[in-house]
């Protein structure tokens, strides 16, 4: 498994609340959270200003902007959210990045 996020959080916007968002994020073909898949590389607060860096399961994933478009939604809802960027951070990714729940949800589902 892979450190977590590199990042800075100010205080402005809660931590938890921030990881319990992003963890409401699905990857549109697995059934498994952006959290457990180890695809946010980078999550970064000031002053309310929320930076997220994403990773993704292939170079060529054709769900990148959905992806984007429900993180966005997702951290935007949050309180003392003032604006929410996410970035791509281009770093391969592997099964090794995956959470302990989320090996777990990929066997129910039959794709390990």
């Amino acid at each position: 498994m892979t450190p977590g996020p590199r990042g800075d959080n100010d205080g402005s916007v809660d931590q938890a609340r921030l990881w319990d968002a992003l963890a409401q994020v699905e990857d549109p073909e697995l059934p498994v959270s952006l959290v457990d898949l180890g695809l946010v590389r980078e999550l970064e607060v000031a002053q309310g200003h929320v930076r997220i860096g994403l990773t993704y399961t292939s170079l060529a994933c054709p769900c990148v902007e959905m992806i984007k478009e429900d993180v966005h939604a997702a951290v935007a809802a949050l309180p003392d959210v003032a604006s929410v960027q996410v970035d791509d951070v281009l770093e391969a990714w592997s099964r090794d990045d995956v959470s302990p729940a989320g090996i777990e949800a990929l066997r129910i589902v039959a794709v390990l």
